[in-house]
């Protein structure tokens, strides 16, 4: 991210003027915030230059751009060649005739959005994703709906006159997206122009609608926050407890579909028995540790300059800066020889002796560490951990 927006909280620029305890209390999965501070920062995510550039200039194969018009999708047909690249004429004649244009998961070719995903995945702890849209003037991409993920939106040029309309009855899961014709969407509760600058939160399961506003495109950066839910960390546990229960690992019944009302007293009997198995041994140390392992080795690498650091090399006194907004975890495993530790990083799980997983979360946490801050007995190995750091982008020397 630019030097402007770095010394601002990713989540603060988004909420101000909430405070982080206000929004988690108040609003977080549960109502609209119009964030009405207008925030020259966010101008250095994108800019319609930036746009331009793209869709000029870059590799773009077909699932990197989509498009719509008039609340309906629009066949990838009308925008890509018979081999499936993409026909960037077409791409911008269509915008000139009312459609929008979409370019999904944008954080991955680009990095300011990946920094600023990268920062908000550690406030949420959920994984965090940017789509970017670009609508001509009056028109709108979308027709009334909601997400089944909870949303901010960065207006970067232009303005859209927001609608807010009713929510549905419990927050959606991950599958249940929005069904037009089927769901109801509830009366209009609100409506409110989002100019440049300015950013809002709507909470997954809130139907809305944003019309462009005004004789200008709009551009705007929708960071979707992709949330774990409890049902999931329960379906977990049961398959961890599922482990160390052999009855678990038995065929159903043969009968089950098709049982008289004797039998199935029998199997309701059975399943009332396993879920108290799984009660008494779903464990949700094991359970956390599994979501948090899978949660950082599917975080993206941050490895802008790793390169041209190992080909330097790394001396005894070189000064090794921890890297903003990397996740990783110190885990401990049993082996057929005792515990063995590793630290999870994205992509990489990295052994470490007894001696160095000792010494590395504190060093870790310091912000900084040179070779010369540990006493270990193995000195080959240090230097081997701390260059396979840099490698994976956990790591960067100053």
């Amino acid at each position: 991210m630019t030097s402007s927006l770095s010394t601002k909280a990713a989540l603060e620029l988004l909420i101000a003027p909430l405070s982080p305890e206000e929004f988690f209390s108040e609003y977080y999965e549960r109502k609209v915030h119009h964030s009405r501070l207008k925030h020259g920062e966010v101008a250095d995510l994108l800019s319609l230059e930036r746009i331009d550039e793209i869709i000029a200039d870059t590799e773009l194969p077909a699932t990197a751009i989509n498009m719509a018009k008039s609340g309906e999708g629009l066949a990838n047909s009308e925008y890509t060649f018979p081999n499936g690249a993409v026909d960037r004429g077409a791409v911008l004649d269509n915008f000139r005739d009312g459609a929008t244009i979409i370019l999904p998961q944008l954080h991955f070719a680009d990095p300011k959005l990946y920094a600023l995903c990268l920062a908000l995945e550690q406030q949420f702890g959920s994984r965090v994703q940017t789509n970017v849209y670009l609508t001509p003037p009056s028109a709108h991409g979308f027709g009334i709906h909601y997400d089944n993920h909870d949303v901010f939106v960065i207006q970067i040029a232009g303005a859209k006159e927001w609608e807010i309309y009713g929510d549905r009855d419990g927050l959606p899961l991950r599958g249940e997206g929005f069904q037009k014709g089927v769901d109801e969407t509830g009366p209009l509760k609100e409506k409110f122009v989002l100019e440049a600058g300015e950013c809002v939160y709507v909470p997954r399961g809130t139907a809305h609608r944003a019309p462009n506003h005004g004789d200008e495109p709009s551009l705007h950066i929708t960071v979707g926050i992709l949330t774990q839910t409890w049902a999931e960390f329960m379906l977990e546990a049961v398959a961890e407890a599922s482990l160390r229960i052999p009855e678990m690992r038995h065929s159903l019944p043969r009968d089950l579909y098709f049982s008289d009302e004797q039998a199935r007293e029998g199997h309701a009997t059975q399943f009332a028995q396993l879920i108290g198995e799984i009660a008494r041994k779903a464990s949700f140390d094991a359970t956390r540790s599994a979501f948090s392992g899978n949660f950082v080795r599917a975080q993206g690498p941050q490895l802008r300059g790793a390169l041209l650091a190992l080909c330097s090399g790394i001396d005894a006194d070189t000064v090794l800066r921890v890297r903003e907004h990397i996740l990783y975890s110190m885990e401990t495993v049993p082996g057929e020889e005792g515990d063995e530790h590793q630290i999870v990083l994205s992509g990489a799980s990295i052994p470490l002796s007894a001696e160095l997983a000792a010494q590395l979360p504190e060093k870790i946490s310091a912000g900084a560490m040179r070779k010369t801050d540990f006493t270990v007995s193995d000195a080959e190995e240090l230097d081997d951990v701390l260059a396979t750091l840099v490698a994976y982008g956990l790591l960067l020397p100053e």
